[in-house]
């Protein structure tokens, strides 16, 4: 979704590149600005270091671990509400 919101993008270049159809990408451009809809940006990382720096990386978020094994990384602009299902679809509390 990012690529499809990047400067200069377009929906059908992106589709191509991806190898989705154009639709699902405006379908979920329209839901990601419905915020309420739950859509919440997620982000895979390599479970690697790499080279960037973390301030430089990405925008502020709250990070949590879960025993070690799983990262969870939400934006500060996710909704509260939102944010809570997630974590509590990881089972803590």
């Amino acid at each position: 979704m990012a690529a499809a919101f990047a400067p200069g993008a377009t929906v059908a270049a992106v589709a191509r590149q991806y190898d989705v159809a154009t639709s699902l990408i405006y379908k979920w451009r329209r839901t990601m600005r419905a915020r309420e809809t739950g859509f919440a940006e997620a982000v895979v990382a390599p479970d690697e270091p790499v080279a960037v720096s973390r301030l430089a990386a990405s925008p502020a978020v709250i990070e949590l671990e879960v025993a070690g094994k799983v990262r969870l990384r939400i934006p500060l602009t996710t909704p509260p509400t939102l944010a809570a299902a997630m974590v509590k679809a990881l089972g803590v509390s």
